[in-house]
């Protein structure tokens, strides 16, 4: 990770400003991820995909707000895709459906790479954050 991307570690929301740079690092998308995009049946449920997959990219956290997506966002998003956006736009104006909503944050998980940490992995974590806090502490 680059040093610029640290302030957007486990940010659970979209920022209300994103500059034209955040818009490419984090809202352009591979060939496979515009292929999974493209899949999607309507403009809508294209754009909910490609929100996602940009925010778990930018943040390391599903996108759960359902705060206004900033109009600049959704222009980049329209251009980039082909396709019509609404000029205001929540989460909660996006998904009819709660499934579609999940569908959407599993699929960008899996096209980014990103797994569950398992029960094993979480304790081992604990343990390396415990030992550092232990020689840090005092």
């Amino acid at each position: 990770m680059q040093g610029w991307q640290a302030p957007y570690l486990g940010l659970r929301e979209l920022p209300r400003e994103i500059s034209a740079f955040e818009l490419q690092a984090f809202f352009s998308f591979s060939p496979s991820e515009q292929e999974l995009i493209e899949r999607r049946r309507g403009d809508q449920h294209k754009l909910g995909l490609a929100l996602h997959i940009g925010f778990l990219r930018m943040s390391g956290w599903p996108l759960n707000s359902v705060r206004a997506v900033p109009v600049a966002l959704l222009r980049h998003l329209g251009q980039l895709l082909d396709i019509e956006t609404p000029d205001l736009a929540s989460l909660r104006a996006l998904y009819t459906r709660g499934r579609t909503l999940f569908d959407h944050q599993r699929q960008a998980c899996e096209v980014l790479g990103f797994a569950w940490m398992s029960e094993h992995q979480r304790r081992a974590l604990v343990r390396e954050l415990r030992d550092e806090v232990a020689h840090t502490a005092y």
